[in-house]
């Protein structure tokens, strides 16, 4: 099924989109159970995931690949894919550019030879800290005001940039194939953890939640990561915490109970043994930073 960037245009809804002018068009999407069925574009797409993993297909493979969130991948114009969120609860982002786009963007800042070298099969990048930023900050606001989406949209544009530059001086990274699939599920653990970082989460809840077994949830994520599932949880827990010590100015303990500690007392204890700071190291530091 060919979904052209005209017919995205007209039929995605309008707080979804951004850029979107005549040759490009960037869209939020996921939520619920995302599935997208087989289809192609006439222009080339862009994916990067930023909450959650993505169950990856295309005409040119055999089997499915993992799309994480630290990686994109760029599929060319009339190639046939298949998109679907590893688990509830998936947000990315898709880039679409026309030929007559890249054309203009390729005048500014100069040949694409090597990027379009690598496109003849969908190819997978890392995805930088500031294209991660750029991304972020695309997911912002969904608001209908004018003049913050026309802002959207200038950042849209400049994620496209970034992300044609990555794959002009970056090597591919190879597909996480199904054998990988243990790398796209902690990254899912990981995501949830981080969006649910003030709650308790105790490890059987977070099994059933991933349809695992708490031996092989434990095993699994230990072995990725180097820690074990309740380390990290406390990890998020205190980088929130540091967040708001320097974002805000509410009082210890107010902070310590908005990311699910008993006390001031319990999250200088944790921050210490964590990070070798207490909150009035950070804020201490902050301040200094300031100064200077």
């Amino acid at each position: 099924m060919l979904r052209s960037i005209q017919q995205l245009r007209e039929t995605s809804p309008p707080a979804a989109m951004l850029a979107a002018d005549g040759d490009q068009l960037a869209l939020r999407g996921g939520g619920g159970e995302y599935f997208m069925p087989w289809h192609w574009h006439d222009c080339l797409m862009l994916f990067l995931p930023r909450i959650g993993a993505v169950d990856f297909r295309d005409e040119t493979r055999k089997s499915g690949a993992w799309l994480s969130e630290d990686r994109f991948v760029v599929v060319r114009q009339s190639l046939a894919h298949q998109t679907a969120a590893a688990r509830i609860g998936n947000s990315h982002l898709a880039i679409y550019a026309s030929d007559d786009q890249l054309a203009r963007i390729e005048a500014r800042i100069g040949s694409l030879s090597r990027v379009r070298a690598k496109l003849d099969v969908p190819a997978f990048f890392a995805v930088t800290p500031e294209m991660r930023s750029l991304q972020s900050l695309c997911h912002v606001s969904e608001t209908d005001d004018m003049a913050s989406r026309a802002v959207q949209g200038h950042i849209a544009a400049a994620l496209l940039i970034k992300c044609l530059a990555q794959i002009e001086r970056s090597e591919q990274l190879s597909a996480a194939c199904p054998e990988g699939h243990g790398e796209a599920l902690i990254a899912e653990i990981k995501s949830f953890i981080t969006k649910n970082a003030t709650s308790d989460l105790p490890l059987d809840a977070i099994a059933e939640f991933f349809g695992l077994s708490r031996r092989h949830a434990t095993r699994l994520f230990r072995e990725k990561t180097s820690m074990s599932i309740a380390e990290f949880h406390e990890r998020e827990r205190v980088r929130q915490a540091r967040d708001l010590l320097v974002e805000t100015s509410l009082p210890v303990g107010e902070v310590a109970w908005r990311v699910g500690f008993e006390s001031g007392s319990s999250l200088a204890r944790t921050m210490r043994r964590v990070t070798g700071l207490t909150p009035t190291d950070v804020r201490k530091s902050m301040a200094r930073t300031v100064k200077t």
